[in-house]
């Protein structure tokens, strides 16, 4: 693969949001940073919930130092990623005061440039806090895809719903591409009936539809994974699961296939 076709391609800035915490955002957030990177994809994942900081969990990893040292200034944020794998950094963080979220929606340009500059990723993915926020929309500036993330509850619903009327509303800043995650879907049937609950009301509405990108299954292992402090894409790379996340990551960055058989032949 050609360094002037990688450049060219990258990197794309994926920001993940949800109307409401406990969708399963984080969690499938941590599972496509990593089959990013099994597919050769490099990826910068940025845990930047302040609500509640999750994702260095979920690795199973215990970091010195957070993002917040350094839009803080207490370090360089060069220093601050770490790495669950190869081709995976991962910036986390820790539980921050609406003071902090302002310190970092101010400081989000700088620090994304100089990351960038630093780790050249190809894909980066950032984790929001739920609902809302001016650090939401600062962010968002910067990303090229926003995925809204829900489960098949009412409360979710709604609250995404209520997340996405904000979103459209926002003119010059809105999404220029915006799509739907569902989690903990039974089967196939299932997905499509939720999908059709929420389009029908954003078509009303709005007078458009959202591609839905993945429909990832409820799945059982997640709790062993977390007991264990690894990602299920990791302990079962053949499941459903494992293979919705490869649809996924197949969905936000198209030439994922292109790019998965150039590595393989060289």
């Amino acid at each position: 693969m050609s360094a002037a076709r990688s450049q060219s391609a990258f990197p794309q800035v994926v920001l993940f949001c949800s109307g409401r915490a406990g969708v399963g955002k984080s969690t499938a957030l941590a599972n496509l940073a990593w089959t990013a990177a099994e597919q050769g994809i490099s990826c910068l994942l940025w845990d930047a919930d302040l609500a509640m900081p999750s994702l260095h969990l979920l690795f199973g990893l215990s970091p010195l130092a957070t993002a917040a040292d350094a839009y803080l200034g207490n370090a360089a944020i060069e220093s601050i990623p770490v790495q669950p794998r190869p081709g995976l950094w991962l910036l986390p963080e820790r539980a921050g005061t609406a003071a902090a979220a302002a310190h970092l929606s101010q400081a989000f340009p700088t620090l994304l440039g100089r990351l960038l500059a630093r780790f050249a990723p190809q894909l980066v993915l950032i984790d929001t806090p739920p609902g809302w926020s001016e650090l939401l929309l600062s962010m968002g500036r910067f990303a090229h895809t926003w995925a809204i993330v829900f489960a098949d509850d009412i409360g979710s619903i709604l609250d995404a719903y209520g997340l996405l009327k904000t979103l459209l509303s926002c003119n010059d800043n809105a999404p220029k591409q915006l799509g739907l995650v569902l989690t903990h879907v039974l089967d196939d049937p299932d997905a499509a009936s939720l999908a059709v609950k929420f389009n029908t009301v954003v078509q009303h509405f709005f007078g458009k539809r959202l591609p839905v990108w993945a429909s990832l299954p409820y799945d059982p292992r997640y709790r062993e994974a977390l007991v264990q402090q690894r990602l299920v894409v990791e302990l079962f790379p053949q499941t459903p699961t494992a293979r919705a996340y490869r649809q996924l990551l197949t969905a936000l960055v198209p030439s994922t296939e292109t790019l998965a058989y150039e590595a393989a032949s060289l």
